[in-house]
């Protein structure tokens, strides 16, 4: 589970470069999907990777709080080289 986490954190690493090259109104919806779903990961592993007994869950309150940060990443683009 280490390495799948491991894993899904380098393709969203890999994904945030291709983000800016969107259509605008496609760019905050995608910034806040790759937020949530490290979240979610962030979560697996304070559960100490057992997602069988416990969920692994984002609560709707940090949810919330992550969508301005989304939104400032889609408003002001990183251009990397």
């Amino acid at each position: 589970m280490k390495f799948q986490i491991a894993r899904a954190r380098q393709c969203f690493a890999d994904a945030e470069s291709g983000v800016d090259q969107l259509e605008a109104k496609a760019r905050w919806p995608v910034w806040s999907a790759l937020i949530l779903y490290r979240q979610i990961l962030d979560a697996i592993e304070k559960n100490d990777y057992d997602n069988f007994s416990q969920r692994a869950y984002v609560s709707k309150a940090k949810k919330m709080a992550s969508l301005p940060l989304a939104l400032t990443r889609a408003l002001l683009p990183q251009h990397r080289g």
